[in-house]
């Protein structure tokens, strides 16, 4: 501030009077104001003092013992540790089986996450409903080497004793519900030529299965005629082989978000006769679009899929495509309806809660059809729910989804993603 008469005109550059307020903080917290006057100050030295004052009153910021914690739990990366690495290989397993098999875990073992040149793993699982599968897979070079080419060996088993079935087309009846059960065992090998955005490959195995009466009641061949239901009173071996071929465009992040398209051609060879030789292509379209924060996704999945008999042969029943259950059709039942060609779609909101939490909004629609030119959007069978689910950095562990369909309320309970 500067203070003047007509006797006494202003300096320039200096204050011929100058009050500088200093705020500081006393022993007790109570605020001290000391006025200082003194010719020689000038005002840049007045400011300079005063953030000197002020700079000795700050205290350093500290989280609270709570979020320490939270920091803490966030930095080990407890579900990769556990669901990844394991202990010295060893692993559990939780879901990876179909839906409606109860609440799913076992057993792993993992060999080369350290290497380059190939990854060995194993599983095993059993369902609360008496669902049983065992595979030993083998890769080389595994996912670490930058090498485009990779290829692999697998074996299955599968024991699955209450399947549902309620017959085939879309207007089939749940009323009509009955069970099978499918034991099967296959080998395989593939190869694929991997890049950024576009991945194809080959595979090749044998199938060999055996289709039983369910363990509940009534079974197929109490509600159905067998003769009209294909695949049921006999079950050949067949060699399957295919080419996929996909195209990515993802960004990298976590989530993900971009585009991945996906094509799939598979040829099924019935080796006793020929029978129930076939052809499925299918096709499938994923987005996952950010809204806004990357923690809020807007995710799309359409897929197609279209089995074709050869001349005078059938698609056996099992190896129908089905939509309906906790991957597809929320709202109904698992394996609802089953046909040679069919048509889905699903639509989530996805929103981050929490580092390992994400709860989300989700609709659905879908239908079969025997024919190729019953595909269209018309008679859709459609559903919609909410879901809550905890997931490692790079998988799905535990999923809950509730929806509602014209057939009521269902509740899955299962682990892996919805897709």
């Amino acid at each position: 501030m500067r203070l003047f008469t007509p006797n006494h005109p202003p300096q320039l550059g200096r204050l011929t009077r100058t009050v500088a307020l200093l705020i500081c903080a006393g022993p007790l917290g109570a605020t001290t104001v000391v006025a200082q006057t003194d010719p020689g100050i000038t005002r840049q030295a007045a400011l300079l003092a005063q953030r000197e004052a002020k700079r000795d009153t700050l205290v350093p910021e500290r989280v609270s013992q709570a979020e320490e914690r939270v920091r803490a739990f966030e930095t080990l990366r407890l579900p990769r540790a556990i669901f990844v690495k394991g202990f010295n290989g060893l692993r559990p397993v939780l879901g990876g089986l179909p839906g409606g098999s109860g609440f799913a875990f076992g057993g792993g073992y993992i060999n080369g996450l350290n290497r380059r040149a190939y990854e060995f793993t194993t599983n095993a699982r059993y369902s609360t409903l008496g669902y049983r599968q065992a595979d030993i897979n083998l890769v080389f070079p595994n996912e670490r080497s930058t090498s485009p080419v990779s290829a692999g060996l697998r074996a299955e088993y599968r024991d699955f004793t209450e399947l549902n079935y309620f017959g085939l087309g879309t207007g089939s009846s749940v009323d009509d519900r009955a069970f099978y059960r499918i034991e099967d065992r296959t080998v395989g090998a593939d190869v694929s030529v991997n890049s950024t955005i576009f991945d194809a490959g080959a595979t090749v195995g044998l199938w060999n299965g055996r289709i039983d009466s369910g363990s509940r009641l009534p079974s197929v061949e109490d509600e159905f005629d067998p003769s009209n239901t294909p695949g049921f009173e006999m079950q050949p071996d067949f060699l399957r082989y295919g080419a996929p071929a996909t195209v990515t465009l993802l960004d990298g992040g976590l989530p993900p978000v971009g585009l991945t398209v996906r094509l799939d051609a598979e040829r099924y060879d019935d080796r006793e006769g020929g029978a129930f030789d076939f052809t499925r292509i299918a096709a499938e379209l994923r987005a996952q679009v950010p809204l806004g924060l990357r923690n809020r996704v807007l995710a799309f999945r359409m897929r197609t899929s279209h089995a074709t008999a050869d001349a005078g042969a059938e698609v056996p029943f099992y190896l129908m495509e089905t939509i309906g259950g906790a991957q597809s059709l929320r709202g109904y039942r698992e394996y609802r309806f089953r046909d040679a060609r069919n048509l889905l779609m699903n639509l989530e909101y996805r929103w981050e809660v929490w580092t390992y939490l994400d709860f989300a909004v989700f609709a659905d629609a879908g239908k079969v059809f025997s024919a190729a030119d019953d595909f269209g959007f018309d008679d859709l069978h459609t559903g919609y729910g909410f879901g809550i689910r905890t997931h490692s950095p790079n998988n799905t562990v535990f999923r809950i989804d509730l929806s509602r369909s014209r057939e009521g309320f269902v509740l899955h309970i299962g682990g892996g993603p919805t897709f």
